[in-house]
């Protein structure tokens, strides 16, 4: 802020410089009369771009994510920010207390067919993400979600409208989603020991026939198309509910997808359509 105070402040002085030594010249010098004023001119342009910059930046000034706003202000209230993004500015929901705070939750608005928003800057700590759960009660429980300890070193992705290098979702053809995948499709095809972790609590099964679904996958569903008739054993699911955690802050119904999980290979599946308890989930991103 001392930095843009004090070149609108040289540049206010420069300017009245300028008009003092036309004083002491003779006023008839047309030249001299009609440089001064191009010289103004450009001083008075040079001093309201400085001011746009100062009232953007210092006075209100617009960050790219929740973790940078916290970052800025370690007293910011969870609640709904506008942040700047590569296609402009988006209303999110930014969680401020759970997990150490400075979680993202994009809005279903942002997530379209043709979106080319870059999540890079919002998604920095890939060892886990913050999931809210909208029950039917009107209440909305939280998760943390992370990588089971053989895995810990395989960095969690999220991508949008897209899961390459992962298995494709049952409900693709609901339109624009947001991906959170564990395990890639190379990894998650082997035998083994695999599952997440919710609330420090681990879920682990053992891969019985090489299926390599490990993901959870979230659906804006737009134009209300109907979810996929495929089912599983929902085990996961079961396991998953028991780790919900109450939470009393309450966020938009805008943040809240179609949600789809699938693990193995004898992990289970389930889609939010067939919980009893509730009806989609919010993922944020920090």
């Amino acid at each position: 802020m001392y930095s843009v105070s004090a070149v609108l402040y040289a540049t206010i002085v420069a300017l009245f410089a300028h008009m003092q030594l036309g004083s002491t010249l003779l006023h008839s010098d047309k030249r001299y009369c009609a440089a001064l004023m191009a010289r103004k001119n450009s001083l008075v342009k040079q001093a309201q771009a400085v001011t746009a910059k100062f009232r953007a930046t210092c006075q209100n000034p617009k960050f790219k994510s929740c973790k940078e706003i916290l970052e800025n202000n370690h007293e910011a209230k969870s609640g709904v920010y506008t942040i700047v993004t590569n296609i402009g500015d988006v209303q999110v929901y930014c969680e401020m207390e759970i997990g150490g705070g400075g979680f993202t939750f994009l809005p279903r608005s942002a997530i379209k067919a043709d979106s080319k928003l870059d999540i890079s800057r919002l998604f920095t700590d890939k060892a886990k993400v913050l999931l809210r759960i909208k029950e039917k009660n009107g209440r909305q429980p939280f998760t943390t979600m992370q990588q089971i300890a053989d895995y810990s070193s395989v960095p969690l992705t999220v991508q949008i409208n897209t899961h390459a290098g992962f298995k494709r979702p049952q409900n693709i053809n609901m339109g624009p989603y947001v991906y959170l995948g564990f395990l890639p499709a190379s990894v998650a095809s082997a035998r083994s020991k695999q599952g997440f972790i919710s609330n420090n609590r681990p879920f682990t099964f053992t891969n019985c026939d090489r299926n390599p679904n490990s993901y959870f996958s979230f659906f804006s569903n737009p134009n209300h198309v109907a979810p996929s008739p495929y089912r599983a054993n929902t085990n996961h699911h079961a396991h998953w509910r028991s780790t919900w955690q109450p939470f009393s802050k309450l966020m938009p119904s805008e943040y809240f997808f179609f949600t789809e999980s699938h693990f193995g290979g004898c992990g289970g599946y389930s889609s939010s359509n067939q919980w009893t308890r509730a009806s989609g989930t919010a993922i944020g991103m920090r």
